[in-house]
């Protein structure tokens, strides 16, 4: 038996353990006009899998990618099926959503091929990411920090989006084309070092395959056991989370005491929160002042974790605290909105000079990173300097300043550890004051942004 045959049993059969395309099932191609797209359209030709393409063009290669678009509209002549094409104009949605030029092409992308599927009533949309693909993210997820789950890979479906290739090796693919003539087009952007991925498919595989000359097929192995692995773990952990992650209201207390007694409860703890933007060492600090007083906090751009007496309380923030912006204890200048904050260390004695109302001086002993800046809400409260720790309300506070209403609305707070820092660029909170025990300070300074 060739190998050909081999490839293209192999492809039917694994297609058909997944459930996902067949003869009966109308499959959406994503046809780049590489080797790997090539080869999938042929496959799916010779199985008599019924398929359409779309190709898109991210007008990022110049003539390079209208020359990738021009061929791929020939492929559809040559298997006579229908051709989708779209042009993006990927630097403009990536500048306006502030996303790299990687994020923002995926996003256009997967957004089209759904709007296509609906519209011409596809069963499914297939990309063409094989087993060496799924090599090279196991081993990024990993160099990165992952869980179970990155371990696991690139699933061979997720919703209606299939990658019916996943099975096969580059080498399997590159000589499948060979054996087949097929002609194929090369993104020249493949062969740069720029992007990790690149890296590690030029660098360190060949130095593991130096080791392990069946590399693929040992990965490709354990894939399949981590998967099952993955599902029993799992399993596992919606039952624990119904035990340990109590909702009440929009809330969810965490019992300390319960966490304590739990196995792995910081690979628990973090499966959960993790979907809140809670990073892995952060989970590590939440448990090391879990005999610790109350009042300690953790806060991401989506949630905070608060550690009370009995509780971690896990709470989302309000809908107009969405858009904060956390500083990091080394962070020197951050951007928010239409405002540039800078903050420096200043060791004492120095001069201090406030030279405008946009520019304070703090306790450096005082603060708790990471800070917080945000818009103030209704319920804020400080204490402000040269009031003799009188607590006053900031919206009563801005009101007697008789600050426009559209003036009131741009204020900003600076917070750490639930407590208010300064009122930016208007009064600095009477605890957080330079005092003469004072040996190291920061500096906070904010302006408008260009």
């Amino acid at each position: 038996m060739n190998k050909q045959k081999t490839l293209l049993q192999r492809f039917t059969e694994y297609n058909a353990a997944n459930r996902m395309p067949s003869a009966k099932k109308r499959t959406l191609l994503t046809v780049s006009g590489g080797l790997d797209s090539v080869v999938m359209l042929d496959l799916f030709s010779k199985a008599a899998f019924p398929f359409a393409i779309a190709h898109c063009n991210f007008q990022l290669r110049g003539d390079e990618a209208d020359a990738d678009e021009a061929f791929v509209k020939d492929l559809g002549d040559k298997y006579q099926v229908p051709v989708f094409v779209k042009r993006f104009d990927t630097k403009a949605y990536a500048e306006e959503f502030k996303l790299s030029i990687q994020l923002a092409a995926r996003e256009l992308r997967y957004k089209w091929f759904e709007e296509l599927r609906q519209q011409h009533k596809f069963k499914l949309v297939a990309t063409a990411h094989h087993l060496n693909d799924n090599i090279e993210t196991i081993l990024y997820n990993f160099t990165k920090g992952t869980g179970l789950r990155g371990l696991r890979g690139i699933p061979a479906r997720q919703g209606n989006v299939v990658r019916p290739l996943l099975f096969a090796s580059r080498e399997e693919i590159e000589k499948y084309a060979d054996e087949n003539k097929l002609a194929y087009r090369e993104d020249s952007s493949n062969a740069e070092d720029k992007y990790t991925r690149n890296k590690i498919r030029h660098h360190i595989v060949p130095l593991l395959k130096e080791i392990n000359p069946s590399l693929e097929k040992t990965i490709g192995e354990k894939i399949e056991l981590l998967s099952e692995i993955e599902a029993l773990y799992e399993s596992r952990q919606r039952k624990v989370s119904r035990q340990l992650f109590l909702p009440k209201g929009s809330d969810i207390y965490i019992p300390l005491l319960k966490l304590k007694k739990m196995p792995h409860a910081s690979s628990i703890l973090y499966e959960y929160l993790k979907d809140f933007g809670f990073t892995s060492s952060q989970v590590d600090d939440m448990l090391s002042v879990i005999d610790e007083p109350a009042g300690k906090q953790f806060i991401t751009d989506r949630a905070r974790v608060i550690k009370d007496r009995r509780f971690f309380i896990l709470t989302q923030l309000p809908e107009q605290d969405v858009t904060v912006k956390l500083i990091e204890k080394g962070d020197s200048e951050v951007s928010f909105n239409n405002f540039q904050f800078s903050i420096a260390t200043v060791q004492l004695p120095v001069v201090i000079e406030h030279p405008s109302p946009q520019t304070e001086f703090v306790d450096s002993s005082k603060l708790e990173f990471p800070l917080l800046l945000r818009q103030w809400k209704a319920g804020d409260y400080f204490y402000p300097v040269g009031m003799g720790m009188k607590k006053k309300k900031v919206k009563k506070f801005l009101t007697d300043l008789k600050l426009p209403l559209h003036e009131k609305e741009k204020v900003l707070v600076l917070e750490s550890n639930q407590k208010i820092v300064w009122v930016v660029g208007y009064r600095l909170d009477e605890r957080f004051k330079i005092i003469p025990q004072t040996k190291q300070a920061h500096k906070l300074h904010v302006s408008k942004s260009n």
